[in-house]
């Protein structure tokens, strides 16, 4: 998955489903365990994602 398809979903979680804020922090937390600890990647980009109210 690239930068747009994450945003896409983390956003529609957000936005869509209207999950609650300990629901998209654990996706936000996997996504970003998979990357940096698993794949070596860093994504900055994540610093502009939605969070739910």
């Amino acid at each position: 998955m690239a930068a747009a398809e994450i945003n896409a979903f983390l956003n529609m979680q957000a936005n869509e489903r209207k999950v609650s804020s300990s629901t998209h922090n654990q996706a936000l937390s996997a996504f970003l365990f998979m990357y940096h600890e698993v794949l070596g990647i860093d994504l900055p980009w994540l610093d502009g994602v939605k969070r739910p109210a």
